[in-house]
């Protein structure tokens, strides 16, 4: 019991762990007895023992050390989340999570009954019945999907993120939903082993169908934090999509993405953050353009956006292109369809958040705005250096990964310079691409520099008679609000957007409660209840005397 052991795999998860909670730390005591403050102090302690729990998990070199960091880091971020979130959201959390822990201590009974240790490296996984095999992988799969949000599992995310402190939605984006991450490769990367058979090949198409609902229902959200929500769900199921390829190449495409959608969401959602602190709202049909008055929040917005579409020359798209060359390398045509069609969708959602807060039209002008602390632009800073610089030199991110993939037992990925990274079909010049935008970009700031004195003023909202159509004001023109909605004529989005997994899991829970209300009854020793038992038993007993 609690042995650790420091491994490359360790050293990565837990190094973006200290990234991200030390510069959402610098924010949280810059702003700390602020009065005005966007939500809750947090407890020092529960945060710090979160912290100690994601060390444990990353650093655990036996099984039952890490089952103890996992509900460790369970129960602490139900604390955490308990300051501000609904008596139902919580219950959602505790039950999952309940549910996944109690999945993680089956597998881990089951492994331990056959092999006689807990220590990853004496765990002779063959000892085990081939008939446990599947038993203890979907066991271990159940946990890693209710803590990565994978669908159906995923009921419990999108409310805790919305109702969570504003900074600490990062953590559960950033690094709460990675353990599942972690515990996948650890599990069956280095302990299991894992084999290409119906399971992951199920697996990887959960991950795929996941990215792309999650994405159609981040499009149709008003409010600011559900829809990155969403979009966590849906860059997660690219993650666990290419790790069940579990190739070389699909772990480190699978790790790349980690750690780029580590730095995406630190950085949008203290954007997020901010706006919400500075405004005191958190919908899109409420805000609008805030461009004028922060620049500088909605340029690192605008970086945190195109990582997150995955496009050039910015390193979202290093990781897309790993993904997308594996699966042409494995030749996985229809998964690679479907994540591309899925990664072409989220451009809807990245122009509506830029869109909606900063470029639309100004819905309320009266409304006060509060000074941002500067704090709040320390995470921003470090995740914008961060997608820059791996845009510039992705092979940096190749270099990471590396010492992962040899101690998996895998050749390392060779590279020939920082500024090149290779895929199984192709390879690309960051600071060439980075070059050619950059370019572009300062020609049309010059041209619409020289231009600008000719643009017309801005006009109405409402004033759009050129299309042969005159609204009036009960009529929601704000992108931030409408393009939900006209999404719904189109059959199929319109059937995700209208259909939830809820119905399933209420449904669940009306059956769970009315069956704990009958043994709740049977429980309660009263003379007729006693009378019931008694017939009962005797009635079993006679019966199987006959028989």
């Amino acid at each position: 019991m609690f042995n650790f052991s420091v491994t490359p795999m360790g050293n990565l998860f837990f190094g973006l762990t200290v990234i991200v909670f030390v510069s959402l730390a610098i924010v949280r005591f810059a702003s700390f007895g602020d009065k005005a403050s966007d939500s809750k102090q947090n407890n020092p302690f529960l945060c710090l023992l979160l912290f100690t729990a994601l060390g444990i998990i990353f650093y655990a070199s036996d099984l039952i050390t890490l089952f103890i960091g996992w509900e460790v880091m369970s129960w602490s971020s139900y604390f955490i989340l308990a300051n501000r979130a609904k008596i139902k959201t919580l219950q959602k959390y505790i039950i999952f999570n309940l549910g996944a822990g109690f999945a993680l201590l089956g597998a881990i009974v089951l492994i331990y009954s056959f092999t006689g240790t807990m220590l990853y490296e004496q765990i002779d996984f063959s000892k085990v019945p081939t008939m446990l095999h599947l038993p203890i992988s979907i066991l271990l799969i159940i946990t890693i999907f209710v803590k990565s949000g994978v669908m159906p599992f995923h009921h419990w995310v999108v409310d805790s993120y919305e109702e969570s402190d504003n900074l600490f939605s990062a953590v559960l984006s950033a690094i709460i939903s990675k353990a599942g991450i972690f515990l996948f490769i650890l599990m069956f990367g280095q302990i299991i082993g894992i084999k290409q058979n119906l399971l992951f090949d199920i697996v990887a198409w959960l991950g795929v169908i996941t990215s792309v609902i999650a994405t159609f229902k981040a499009i149709s959200q008003d409010s600011m934090k559900r829809l990155l929500a969403y979009s966590s769900i849906a860059q997660l199921g690219y993650i666990v999509t290419i790790l069940s390829i579990f190739s070389a190449s699909g772990v480190e495409a699978g790790l790349y993405h980690t750690i780029i959608h580590t730095f995406v969401k630190l950085l949008l959602f203290v954007n997020i953050a901010s706006i919400i602190y500075i405004t005191g709202k958190s919908k899109f049909s409420e805000l609008g353009g805030l461009i004028y008055r922060y620049p500088l929040l909605f340029v690192m917005l605008l970086i945190g956006i195109i990582s997150l579409a995955g496009v050039p020359p910015l390193a979202g798209f290093n990781s897309k292109f790993l993904i997308y060359t594996t699966l042409l390398e494995e030749k996985k045509a229809l998964l690679l369809v479907a994540i591309m069609f899925s990664s072409a969708s989220a451009f809807l959602y990245c122009f509506k958040l830029i869109y909606g807060i900063y470029l639309g039209q100004v819905v309320d002008d009266k409304t006060e705005h509060k000074e941002l602390p500067n704090s709040y632009y320390i995470p921003q800073i470090i995740g914008s250096i961060v997608l820059i610089g791996l845009g510039i030199f992705p092979s940096f991110g190749t270099i990471i990964i590396n010492s992962t993939l040899t101690t998996l037992g895998f050749e390392p990925t060779v590279y020939t310079s920082l500024t090149e990274l290779n895929g199984g079909f192709a390879s690309f010049n960051g600071a060439m691409i980075m070059s050619i935008f950059a370019s572009i970009f300062i020609a049309v700031l010059l041209i619409s520099l020289a231009l600008k004195n000719r643009l017309q003023e801005r006009r109405d909202r409402y004033d759009i008679s050129y299309c042969g159509e005159t609204p009036n004001p009960s009529v929601n023109l704000h992108y931030g609000y409408g393009i939900g909605e006209e999404l719904r004529r189109i059959s199929f989005i319109g059937i995700i957007l209208r259909n939830s997994s809820q119905a399933s899991w209420e449904w669940l829970a009306t059956i769970t409660k009315d069956s704990s209300t009958v043994l709740k009854q049977l429980y309660s020793l009263t003379v007729q209840n006693i009378g019931v038992l008694t017939l009962l038993f005797f009635t079993i007993l006679l019966f199987v005397g006959v028989k």
